[in-house]
């Protein structure tokens, strides 16, 4: 523990937050010393609250719930009922799903977020909608081994199966995937009375256990849930009064003001989106006008993060197929030049060329957890197929493959090489943060159809200041200018990444489906083009190029400018690159802290 480092990443917290962090680690391990006694106090709570019952709004809330785990879990469940589970780039085969082993040792430090995941019992909801009684029972053996093998006393159960959030996420799937089988028909039954006896437990966990520290994604997962708990309420209960209220705060936090997702996270975003369409259709709320509004804004913000393919972009920790896609969540974007000012994301697009800039902070500064170094990265699409992408997520536990996709050195802007313009620590911690903002001044708008540019601070300690300039041309090219002022050439750098998918010649003119894409480094040195990797799926390796430019020395700073061109013909020289470089500098502050 360096205390340095530690008191950058707390400074940020309210103290609300550091109470509440405080209070959940200390009952958690006075809960692992006497289980029993905090057994007792849940299960008091949970008899505090009404049993479920099947209610009409129910049917709503499960097809929001079915779309979302069929996504994920759908086109395996002939391998889970047989005890195969395939998600998160593992797949573990346990034999029969009898023989769950909860706490398999997977190394990766122990892969928390898929145990997380095995432990949500999402893959439970597209099974009781079969409306079997064998599903039921199965599934109620599944529940007992998972309480069995997970007692409180066991180290680490309150980090993955354990976890509110874990919970919560069980919560929802057991309660939409009763509605799914009695919709389907299912009758009532002693498993089916188990099931929903966990759920209620779960319930009465949440409540008990809300993620107060975290905030943000954590916090609504469990107002959610317990929203949809109370739609299977037959009666009021004063003990769910306080959700109006909370929810609407919740999302003043979560959602900006121009429909962006306060952790910069399209995939997070995305999931967002279905909550609320879940909330929604839970009809458990007193008024709804301000969901309504608030699931249109975010619906519109998709739109700007989604590329021509309908799927999201991948900045800060995102990946594909964990959400349905953007495309079956809100309406297509419009051509031209979209900004989400607050959020930070600028989409250019055209003819199904598109290009997602990222020019905005890297999350909420009390809860940055998922943020990635990508200031003042792009993502292009040439004719709807992915060209220019980032880097993706391998894992989620802490260690150098973690780091490394974290940091500028892997994503498609500007950096400073051998620093970070974020302070990463653990998994998901952050100390010192560099933010990222747009810069909209017009004469940087009369060389290319479609642009926008931005800078950022993050190397600010270094005494160097970092912009950059994007220009499309749709069905033609696009143009990066890239400026660093205050550094030598030397140890400045841009990376690209390029998917496999899409071989490159000798001459540096990738080629795939039909497609051609020529590289020209206008300023600058290279390219250098080697292997490497990318995952559009998490944990799901895939093969790349990395492309690698050094910038030229440039009066106080260093400057570099790539063309990317699939057009007949250039549309931008080094003329134009050069002056689009003076101005950009222009903009770099001259005196730095």
């Amino acid at each position: 523990m360096k205390p340095g480092r530690m008191l950058r990443t707390v400074r940020h917290l309210g103290a609300e937050q550091l109470y509440c962090r405080a209070w959940s680690r200390g009952q958690w391990a006075i809960a692992e010393k006497c289980p029993s006694l905090f057994h007792r106090w849940i299960e008091r709570t949970a008899r505090d609250l009404p049993d479920p019952e099947f209610r009409d709004p129910l049917r709503h809330v499960a097809k929001h719930v079915l779309h979302l785990q069929n996504c994920v879990h759908g086109a395996h469940l002939a391998e889970i009922a047989e005890g195969r589970f395939e998600f998160l780039g593992r797949t573990m085969d346990f034999g029969g799903i009898d023989r769950i082993a909860w706490r398999v040792e997977m190394g990766e430090g122990n892969n928390r977020l898929w145990r997380m995941t095995l432990s949500y019992l999402g893959w439970t909801v597209p099974l009781l909608a079969r409306g079997t009684a064998s599903d039921v029972a199965m599934i109620h053996r599944t529940i007992e081994s998972l309480v069995a093998q997970n007692q409180w006393n066991v180290p680490g159960v309150f980090r993955d199966v354990w976890h509110p959030y874990s919970a919560s996420h069980r919560l929802i799937n057991l309660i939409a995937g009763y509605a799914l089988l009695r919709a389907a028909g299912g009758s009532h039954s002693d498993d089916l009375a188990a099931l929903l006896k966990h759920a209620k437990f779960c319930a009465a966990f949440v409540l008990r256990n809300l993620e107060h520290d975290l905030r943000f994604n954590h916090l609504l997962k469990n107002y959610v849930a317990l929203s949809i708990y109370r739609a299977a309420l037959g009666q009021n209960t004063p003990r769910l009064g306080f959700l109006d209220r909370a929810i609407r705060q919740t999302l003043d936090q979560v959602v900006l003001s121009d429909g962006g997702h306060a952790e910069r996270s399209p995939m997070y975003h995305a999931l967002c989106l279905v909550d609320l369409q879940t909330l929604l259709a839970a009809n458990s709320l007193s008024h709804t006008p301000w969901l309504e509004a608030t699931i249109s804004a975010m619906q519109s913000a998709l739109g700007v993060m989604c590329h021509p393919d309908g799927d999201i972009g991948l900045f800060n920790d995102s990946w594909l197929g964990e959400a349905p896609s953007a495309t079956e969540l809100a309406p297509p974007p419009a051509d031209g030049r979209i900004a989400l000012p607050e959020t930070g994301y600028i989409r250019l697009s055209r003819q199904n060329d598109a290009v997602i800039f990222d020019c905005g902070p890297c999350g909420p500064d009390s809860n940055p957890g998922h943020a990635h170094a990508d200031f003042l990265s792009v993502e292009l699409s040439v004719a709807s197929k992915r060209f220019i992408v980032d880097p993706g997520v391998p894992t989620y536990s802490q260690g150098p493959a973690r780091d490394d996709c974290r940091s500028a050195s892997r994503h498609n802007g500007p950096h400073v090489i051998g620093a970070e313009p974020i302070e990463f620590w653990s998994s998901f911690r952050v100390g010192r943060r560099g933010s990222a903002l747009p810069l909209e001044d017009p004469t940087l708008g009369r060389i290319a159809p479609l642009w926008a540019a931005g800078y950022q601070n993050g190397f600010r300690r270094l005494g160097t200041d970092v912009a950059r300039w994007v220009g499309l041309w749709p069905g033609c090219a696009l143009l990066i200018v890239d400026v660093w002022r205050g550094l030598e050439s030397a140890r400045a750098g841009v990376r690209f990444l390029v998917p496999g998918t899409w071989s490159v010649s000798p001459s540096r003119t990738f080629a795939a489906g039909g497609l051609q894409v020529s590289l020209d480094v206008l300023l600058g040195k290279g390219p250098h083009i080697e292997s490497a990797r990318w995952w559009p799926k998490f944990g799901e390796s895939h093969s790349a190029h990395s492309i690698f430019i050094h910038p030229l020395p440039d009066r106080d700073g260093s400057v570099a400018a790539t063309l990317w061109s699939w057009g007949e013909e250039a549309p931008a020289g080094i003329v134009e690159a050069r002056s689009i470089a003076r101005t950009l500098l222009a903009h770099c502050p001259g005196h730095l802290p």
